[in-house]
């Protein structure tokens, strides 16, 4: 009977909640240049090197506005917790500081223009 109820759908949970990445990590930058940020993902399996019980991932960011390099070299430990970085041409930014950044951007373009002063003026 538990076959016939998982075979049409019935008497089995549905997940809730957001989906969670557990084969991926990822890291947040800002170009130096332009300011643009960039969210990149890595696979724990195929992008990080094992150092022994840590990892270290090598990798070249691209901005998708003024397409500069950023070249960065990450090193983790065993738990993925970055512990040291090298980045040259942007700026290494925590996932809380980049979903704010991107939040405010938002925010911003959803903002009406305002009236220019001629007009408010009348």
């Amino acid at each position: 009977m538990g076959f016939f109820k998982k075979f049409l759908g019935g008497g089995e949970k549905k997940p809730t909640g957001e989906y969670v990445d557990k084969t991926g990590i990822y890291f947040y930058f800002q170009c130096e240049n332009c300011g643009k940020r960039v969210r990149v993902r890595a696979d724990k399996q195929h992008d990080l090197l094992s150092d022994g019980g840590s990892f270290i991932w090598h990798k070249t960011v691209v901005d998708s506005k003024c397409f500069r390099r950023m070249e960065t070299v990450v090193y983790l430990d065993g738990h993925y917790n970055v512990t040291s970085y090298e980045l040259t041409g942007g700026k290494f930014l925590t996932q809380a500081e980049y979903e704010a950044a991107e939040q405010a951007e938002l925010a911003a373009k959803s903002q009406p223009p305002e009236a220019s002063q001629s007009e408010t003026a009348e």
